[in-house]
């Protein structure tokens, strides 16, 4: 019988835990419950068999840790062993195991199953995407090799690498029924700073997973608040299941190891009280063991119950929140970008020093042009200044202008990151740009490290996130750097369409100095339908303009530019090149561009006021 055949009817349950149940049957001699698979395969064949004796009819293959990482550890430790043992087989040892006891326990009323189970891939801040998305395809495919068609991905804080996954899967195994399911902190945030609404949310709607559900990281009540709040907003698709193994509880360190508490007789009862939400396939995580299973089994019925009715479910799939109308910031900014409207950003650099007379002189004056909002740089190139945020906040409380604070991933970590952006919020802030940062320079490494917590895309999606459970009655608008001089332009529309997909709404690019650089930016909007604000960065002498060109990587300035500043001119004849030039570029990038943001040379505000007086 397939599984979808047996969930028609029935509830399922699934085993509990391995690594920690494996860990109190034998402390001294592995590495991990993995390297049993092939040095003592009996070990793992009884622990599948003590679950399906409690009443456990889902198997999770034991090869949570099962990647190359782990491959190569025990390689190490265990040369005799592993030196004719290839990493396929390596893997594969697990699921064998499984489907063996499986086979074994299936009786004609009583179907068993076994799963290949995938668990998270260790990285740091050196790993690529592509590279660990290439070890989880390769997993995949081996998996697929040893005829798996039930895929449990296990423990994940986000969607990124689970969907990539189950796509890949179902590409090449169209009936495959796949299991996604995440790991929460007791916050209902994951440790990559996602909300499990937004995660549960994004993971039913993707059409790839047929269960969805969390795991681990919290005990049973938990589990049971964030699902049923869930369900209060979302109807599940009917070909979705909701999936829920909860830890017996939380642990405590004894002698290196995690202990967890004695609470079966509780975990059962929470089960059933889970069960009653509609949560159709249920089991244990860490600290469970067979005995809890067998509870679980006694308190949950295991045919098919009605669901209970939760009051305020929307019908179909994604609910849309109720957004409250009133209290919302109003937004000039947004408004006309949204509109289809021209605009115009003026960047201002905060002070290195506590003196902000300059900014807000300069942010005074911009509040009588024509200028639509306010960009305040956050320490670009590395170099400390006044935090952006506050300065925004200032700004806004000075002018009444709308302002959009950059937010660079290089400074801090994932609580500094919501700390921050909360406390924009509250001051009224709904502007953001966010950039992944320049990195400290080398030589000043030693005593001042970057934390990089995430990476711009990264972020957005944190901040997509935010936007969708805490500020939903009014969210953030938020962009993103756009450097249109990459030379593989492919490259470039992919991190753009990551971006929008991430929420992102609009791009300040690097500047523009040439027709050709304005026809690169038109080519950028026509494949990903971006709206895009071009660069402007009047160049305010010939030893400025021959520094950019020579000096800023990124930034392409070309030599008949060069060439309209003429050695020896005036302070006033430069500014007044640079304006016209401005206006050229200007009038070639209004099809291009949503609008324009203009970088201010030196605290040059007066001259950048000009320019926009001039436009017409």
């Amino acid at each position: 019988m397939k599984i979808r055949e047996y969930l028609k009817e029935h509830n399922l349950v699934t085993d509990g835990a391995m690594g920690t149940y494996f860990d109190t049957i034998e402390t001294d001699n592995y590495l991990c419950s993995e390297e049993a698979n092939l040095a003592d395969p009996s070990l793992i064949l009884r622990i599948h068999r003590e679950y399906m004796e409690s009443g456990a009819q889902l198997l999770r293959s034991n090869t949570f840790l099962a990647n190359r990482n782990t491959y190569r550890k025990l390689k190490e430790k265990n040369k005799e062993l592993y030196e004719n043992i290839s990493y396929p087989e390596f893997v594969a040892s697990g699921y064998f195991l499984a489907g063996k006891a499986a086979k074994e326990g299936t009786t004609a009323t009583k179907p068993i199953f076994a799963a290949a189970d995938i668990g998270p891939i260790f990285e740091d801040s050196e790993s690529e995407e592509r590279d660990i998305l290439s070890q989880y395809y390769e997993i995949c495919d081996i998996f697929l090799d040893a005829g798996a068609e039930l895929f449990v991905i296990e423990t994940f804080p986000d969607c990124q690498y689970v969907l990539k996954m189950a796509e890949y899967i179902k590409k090449k195994k169209t009936d495959a029924f796949i299991i996604g399911q995440f790991i929460l902190t007791p916050s209902g945030y994951s440790r990559t700073g996602f909300h499990y609404k937004t995660i549960l949310n994004e993971a039913a709607g993707s059409g790839y997973l047929d269960g969805i559900g969390l795991n681990c990281g919290i005990g049973a009540a938990h589990m049971k608040k964030f699902l049923t709040a869930w369900i209060e907003e979302y109807e599940l698709p009917d070909t979705v299941y909701l999936t829920a193994l909860p830890n017996c509880g939380y642990p405590q360190i004894v002698r290196g190891r995690a202990v967890y508490s004695d609470s079966v007789s509780y975990f059962g009862e929470k089960s059933r009280e889970i069960s009653e939400l509609g949560v159709r396939i249920l089991g244990g995580c860490c600290g469970t063991t067979p005995e809890y299973i067998s509870l679980v089994c006694q308190s949950v019925s295991l045919r098919k119950m009605p669901v209970k009715i939760v009051a305020g479910k929307s019908s179909g799939s994604r609910s849309e929140k109720r957004r409250d109308s009133s209290h919302k910031e109003k937004n000039i900014f947004r408004e006309k970008i949204e509109a289809g409207k021209t605009v115009y950003a003026v960047e201002l650099d905060p002070p290195f020093d506590a003196d902000d007379a300059k900014l807000l002189e300069g942010a005074q004056k911009l509040a009588s042009s024509r200028a639509d909002i306010i960009t305040i740089a956050d320490s670009p190139l590395a170099r400390s200044r006044a935090d952006s945020i506050m300065m925004a906040v200032k700004v806004k409380e000075k002018t009444g202008m709308d302002v959009m604070p950059h937010l660079s991933c290089r400074d801090k970590n994932r609580i500094g990151m919501r700390s921050s952006l909360l406390g924009g919020y509250v001051n009224a802030i709904r502007n953001f740009l966010l950039v992944t940062g320049d990195p400290v320079a080398k030589e000043e490494q030693e005593y001042t490290k970057s934390v990089f917590d995430f990476n711009s895309i990264r972020l957005m999606k944190f901040l997509q996130s935010m936007n969708q459970e805490v500020f939903h009655k009014d969210p953030v608008f938020f962009g993103g750097a756009l450097n249109q001089n990459v030379t593989n332009i492919d490259t470039v529309v992919r991190r753009m369409e990551k971006k929008m997909e991430a929420g992102c709404s609009y791009f300040l690019t690097q500047p523009v100095y040439s027709r050709e650089g304005i026809e690169k930016i038109a080519n950028l909007k026509e494949r990903t339908g971006a709206k895009i604000l071009i660069g402007i960065m009047p160049l305010v002498s010939r030893r400025n303009a021959l520094f950019i060109k020579n000096e800023m990587p990124g930034i392409c300035v070309p030599e008949e530019m060069i060439q309209k500043y003429r050695e020896g001119d005036s302070r006033e004849a430069y500014e007044e090149t640079a304006i016209r030039i401005s206006e050229e570029l200007i009038r070639e990038g209004k099809e291009a561009g949503a609008g324009f943001y203009f970088m201010t040379p030196f605290n040059r505000v007066n001259l950048i006021k000009s320019i926009l007086d001039e436009i017409e």
